[in-house]
C-alpha cells in the first residue's frame, strides 16, 4: 500500500501558492505613482474586475490636498476641486472576471498621491 501526504497549500498537488480571489463587488481601482518630479508627476490607474466582470467603468477619489491633473489619456475625466471622477472610453471598459487592466494614466501638479479610489461598474 502507498500512501502520499500532500503539504500542498493549495492541496492540489501542483505546489503552486494560492491565488488572490478576484474582489467581491463590482470592482476595485488603485492609483500608482510611476514618476515624481517635484513639482508634478505621473499615475498609472489599474482597475481590477469583481467575480461578473466589467462593461464600463467609473472611478471617483478625492485628492488629500493641492494635486490637480493637469492631462490625461485613456479617459474622459473632470475634477471639481479635490474631487475626481474619471471614465472609460469604450475601448478600454471591458475587463474580465478577476482580471485587472491598465486603464489608462494621468499627469498632475501638485505633490504625489495615491488616494482612495472608488470604482463603480458600468
Amino acid at each position: 500500500m502507498l500512501t502520499q501526504t500532500n503539504s500542498s497549500p493549495d492541496c492540489g498537488g501542483t505546489g503552486e501558492e494560492p491565488t488572490t480571489p478576484p474582489p467581491t463587488g463590482g470592482c476595485t481601482a488603485a492609483v500608482t505613482v510611476v514618476g515624481d518630479w517635484g513639482s508634478g508627476w505621473q499615475g498609472r490607474v489599474n482597475v481590477t474586475a469583481g467575480a461578473a466582470g466589467l462593461n464600463g467603468w467609473t472611478l471617483k477619489w478625492t485628492w488629500p490636498g493641492s494635486q490637480a491633473i493637469t492631462s490625461a489619456w485613456n479617459t474622459e475625466w473632470s475634477q471639481s476641486g479635490a474631487a475626481v471622477t474619471a471614465g472609460d472610453v469604450g475601448w478600454n471598459g471591458s475587463v474580465a472576471a478577476g482580471q485587472s487592466r491598465e486603464a489608462f494614466g494621468f499627469v498632475a501638479s501638485g505633490p504625489s498621491a495615491v488616494p482612495q479610489v472608488t470604482c463603480t461598474s458600468g
